[in-house]
This record gives C-alpha cells, sequence and structure tokens, in this order.
C-alpha cells in the first residue's frame, strides 16, 4: 500500500514541489466555478433576461455546485497532511475566508454610499479573492513555523 503524504507546495505554482496533475486533482472544481461563474453572470444571463427563470436559476446556481464539490476535494486534500500542515492550511483557509467577506461587505457599503462603483460580488470575484487571500495568509502562518 502506498502511503503518499499530501504537501501544500505542490499546488502552488512557482515552488520547488509544483505538480500541475496534484494542482488539477485539487482545483479543477474552482476553474469549472470560475468558468460557470463567468458565463452566466457576464456573458448569458445579462443578455437573455426573457429565458425562462428555471434556466436562469439552473444558470445561476451551477458555480454553487462546482464550488461545494471543490471544497468537498480541498477537504479530502487536507486530511492526507500531517498536523502542521493542516494546521497552517486550516488558519489560512479561515484567513481568506474572513477576509473575503471583510472585502466584499466593505466594497459594498462604498458603492451604496456613492464613494466607490465597483461592488466584488460577482462570483468569479469572489473565489479569486479567496484563492489570493489564502495564498497570502499561506505565506503568513506559515512563516511562523520557519
Amino acid at each position: 500500500m502506498k502511503n503518499n503524504v499530501t504537501i501544500p507546495e505542490e499546488v502552488e505554482p512557482g515552488s520547488g514541489h509544483y505538480s500541475f496533475q496534484a494542482d488539477m486533482k485539487v482545483n479543477a472544481w474552482s476553474w469549472v466555478a470560475v468558468v460557470t461563474s463567468f458565463v452566466g453572470e457576464v456573458l448569458l444571463l445579462p443578455k437573455h433576461p426573457e429565458w425562462p427563470t428555471a434556466w436562469r436559476v439552473a444558470i445561476g446556481l451551477v458555480p454553487i455546485l462546482a464550488s461545494v464539490l471543490w471544497v468537498r476535494r480541498v477537504l479530502r486534500w487536507v486530511r492526507g497532511m500531517d498536523e502542521l500542515q493542516r494546521r497552517i492550511i486550516t488558519a489560512a483557509a479561515v484567513f481568506a475566508t474572513v477576509t473575503t467577506l471583510f472585502v466584499i461587505a466593505v466594497s459594498h457599503l462604498l458603492a451604496v454610499a456613492g464613494v466607490y462603483h465597483f461592488q466584488a460580488t460577482a462570483g468569479f470575484v469572489i473565489i479569486w479573492l479567496v484563492v489570493c487571500f489564502y495564498l497570502l495568509g499561506r505565506g503568513i502562518f506559515s512563516r511562523r513555523y520557519l
């Protein structure tokens, strides 16, 4: 029986341990979520308001389904890590989630106040915010254990 320990660097481009295969195994559903969100929110739904409500709901929910499958895959990936890496990844994930929610809330409030006219509410923007803040959080929390 093969005993593979998951290492986070496998999915970080530029690291010495990067593996495209491992990255796609973990993050393929995130790409599906980003692409379907962009296609639905930018290319389809605004241009076809006459489509039946059921179709519009289905198109709107496809990125959510892909996101749920991505979270499921990430949880499986994290379970394969040792205790220290699991702790770092969990801290980075919480940091990414909370920071993304904060940025979305601030963006919304500034848009409502008329100060800032871009709201970070598109699904593909939210997913990329989570990814960017995760990478930042991983760098911050990894330094604690150097």
